[in-house]
């Protein structure tokens, strides 16, 4: 069974047909038609049906396309390691996590330290580790516990705030830690049930027995932000403050609110005890500069937030 056969076998079930595949690959359409046939004559078991429309992956070859894919991606991986053993490249690893991590975490870590990634792509945190477990990267980072069966570390803390706009009189009280009791009088802007930051939220509250009534539910904090800014009431994000918004990290029954982060990847991937030192590197930095608040950047008087 060789990889490069097994290639233009995925390349057949991405692009649905032989001539595309062909495209794909660079080799002429009749020769992947062969060598297709030669793997399932050696597989004993047919795993595509060729019809007019063009190919259709039989019972086999669904349960086969997971294999494929986990061979071909070990061996690039073993590639890769080689590379980086041998010096000819760096250890460069992919990274999936929810937008805001990207841009509040990652990018700065990069940027400060050079960090070993080589992309960040963004999903919903849902998302995160079905991606992982797609082979699509290295590593996944989200607001939830990576699946048993990964290699997991907790990374740290990100600080949720309490965001208004100067004029507002919970940002003339000063600029220290704020209660959420007292934010509760006021109309709350917060994201959806499906965000870590409304369910820390919700967690907190439902100790009170004071549940949460928004007055406003956006998909995106930057959009929280925007209506804060424009005076909507105030918003409860753990991203940076735009739009000249004043920023109070939030306690409940004076202790700070935050949500956590955690770093899961293939216990089997190659480079293991490289991500794991990658992984402890980020967390020391996520831990000195409070929760991910972008280095270098001007903080007003107790803005310690993410």
């Amino acid at each position: 069974m060789e990889l490069r056969v097994l290639r233009y076998f995925l390349a057949v079930v991405d692009t649905g047909s032989m001539t595309a595949a062909a495209a794909r690959v660079h080799v002429a359409q009749p020769s992947i038609s062969r060598q297709l046939r030669t793997l399932e004559r050696e597989l004993g078991a047919e795993l595509l049906r060729r019809t007019s429309g063009g190919v259709q992956l039989t019972a086999a070859g669904r349960r086969f396309v997971p294999v494929a894919r986990d061979l071909t991606l070990r061996a690039t991986r073993g590639t890769e390691l080689l590379q980086a053993v041998t010096g000819q490249s760096p250890l460069q690893f992919r990274v999936a996590c929810p937008a805001s991590t990207i841009a509040h975490v990652v990018a700065p870590f990069v940027a400060e330290l050079g960090g070993p990634f080589a992309d960040a792509r963004a999903c919903e945190p849902a998302q995160v580790y079905d991606r992982l477990t797609a082979g699509d990267v290295d590593i996944g980072i989200s607001t939830s516990l990576p699946p048993g069966a990964m290699a997991a570390q907790r990374l740290g803390d990100r600080k949720i705030s309490a965001q208004i706009p100067a004029s507002h009189p919970l940002a003339r009280e000063g600029s220290g830690d704020l209660e959420l009791s007292s934010v509760l009088v006021h109309p709350v802007i917060v994201n959806s049930r499906a965000s870590a930051v409304r369910r820390a939220l919700d967690s907190a509250l439902y100790e009170q027995g004071a549940p949460l009534r928004p007055a406003f539910e956006p998909q995106s904090e930057a959009m929280a932000q925007a209506l804060a800014a424009a005076g909507h009431g105030v918003c409860i994000v753990v991203d940076h403050p735009q739009f000249d918004l004043h920023t109070r990290p939030l306690t409940c029954q004076g202790r700070p609110l935050t949500i956590s982060l955690y770093a899961g990847w293939d216990p089997d991937h190659y480079a293991h005890d490289e991500i794991e030192s990658a992984m402890r590197e980020l967390s020391a930095w996520l831990k000195a500069n409070d929760g991910g608040r972008k280095p270098g950047s001007r903080a007003e008087p107790g803005d310690d937030q993410q």
